[in-house]
C-alpha cells in the first residue's frame, strides 16, 4: 500500500491533474504576498486629474528693486492666470504684506478675456468664472512706513476647487525700502552789499543716511530775479566729499543727482556781483528734495540781507 501513491503520481494520465493543482497553489501564495513574505494591502494609484480641470498660476513683478519710504506708489503688479483646460468656477485670491507697508490697496484690475470679469478689488477677492487661458492683472499700491530701511515682503495666493480636484498657486517677493536724511545749509553776506559790490553764497548738501538718497533735486534762487537791480551770477563751482559726485551741469535751479551716498556732501559756491552803482535787498533760498527723506525740516534755507 505504501508504494501506491507513487505509482498514481507517475501515471501519465494523472500528470495534468497534479500540474494544475501545483499551479493553483502558486497563484494562492502570490495573492497572499508570497510564502511567508509578510503581505499587506496594496494602495491603488490615485485617479488621474480631470482632463478639463483648471490650473492656477500667480506671478508678481516689482517696479524697481528699491522703494523710498514715506512715498505712495505702485509696489507690485500681480497676474492671476488659468493655464488649465477648464474654467475655475470660484477662485479665492488673498494678498498680504508686512505691516511696514501702510495703506495697501489693490487697484486697476484688467482682464484679457471677455468671459472673465474683474472682481471687486481688495486684499481678499473672489473671482468668478476664470476661463481657460484668461489672465487678471492687479496693481498693488501703498506707502512704506517713513524711516524704514530694509526688506518689505509681499505675498499673493489663489485657490480654486473642482470636485475633489484642488489647484492653488502662491508667490512671495521682497523689495528693499530705503531712507535718507538729506539736508541743506547756506551762508551769505552778513551785511548789506554796497552798490556795484560782489558777494558769494555757499550752499552745502549732506546726507545723514542711513541709506543713500536717490533722485535728489537741488534748487537755489536769488530774488528779485530779472529786475534791473538783480545781481549777475558768475561761474558756479562744486566740491564733493564722502563718495558724492558733483552734477555734470552746474545751474542754480534744477540740478539733479542720481544718488547721494550716506555721509556724502556737496559744496556749491555761487558768486554774484552788482552792476556799477546798483544794489538791492538780497533774499536767497536754497532747497533740496529727495524721496525717502525722513526729515523735511532741514530741506530749505532762507537768507535775507538788507
Amino acid at each position: 500500500m505504501s508504494s501506491q501513491p507513487t505509482r498514481l503520481a507517475s501515471a501519465p494520465r494523472l500528470r495534468p491533474v497534479w500540474a494544475a493543482l501545483a499551479l493553483s497553489s502558486l497563484v494562492a501564495l502570490t495573492a497572499c504576498g508570497g510564502g511567508g513574505g509578510g503581505g499587506g494591502d496594496v494602495t491603488p494609484p490615485p485617479p488621474p486629474p480631470p482632463a478639463n480641470a483648471p490650473e492656477l498660476m500667480v506671478s508678481m513683478s516689482l517696479p524697481g528693486a528699491e522703494v523710498p519710504s514715506g512715498y505712495t506708489q505702485t509696489m507690485a503688479t500681480i497676474k492671476l492666470r488659468n493655464v488649465g483646460k477648464g474654467a475655475a468656477t470660484t477662485t479665492d485670491v488673498n494678498i498680504v504684506a508686512d505691516a511696514l507697508l501702510e495703506g495697501m490697496k489693490v487697484v486697476n484690475c484688467q482682464s484679457d478675456n471677455a468671459g472673465t470679469a474683474c472682481p471687486a478689488t481688495g486684499s481678499r477677492m473672489t473671482v468668478s468664472n476664470l476661463q481657460p487661458g484668461a489672465t487678471l492683472t492687479f496693481d498693488v499700491t501703498g506707502t512704506v512706513k517713513l524711516g524704514t530701511s530694509g526688506t518689505v515682503n509681499l505675498e499673493a495666493s489663489a485657490t480654486t476647487g473642482t470636485g475633489t480636484q484642488l489647484s492653488s498657486s502662491k508667490m512671495s517677493v521682497g523689495f528693499k525700502a530705503y531712507t535718507a536724511d538729506v539736508a541743506v545749509q547756506a551762508t551769505g553776506p552778513s551785511s548789506a552789499v554796497p552798490a556795484g559790490g560782489s558777494f558769494e553764497y555757499v550752499v552745502t548738501i549732506t546726507n545723514k543716511g542711513p541709506d543713500a538718497a536717490k533722485d535728489v533735486l537741488l534748487a537755489n534762487s536769488l530774488a528779485p530775479s530779472g529786475t534791473p537791480s538783480a545781481p549777475t551770477l558768475g561761474k558756479m563751482t562744486c566740491t564733493a566729499a564722502g563718495g558724492a559726485v558733483c552734477p555734470t551741469e552746474l545751474i542754480p535751479v534744477g540740478m539733479k543727482l542720481a544718488t547721494l551716498p550716506k555721509d556724502g556732501s556737496l559744496v556749491f559756491r555761487l558768486p554774484y556781483s552788482f552792476a556799477p552803482g546798483v544794489r538791492d535787498v538780497l533774499v536767497f533760498e536754497a532747497a533740496v528734495r529727495a524721496l525717502g527723506d525722513s526729515d523735511s525740516s532741514n530741506d530749505r534755507v532762507l537768507l535775507t540781507t538788507p
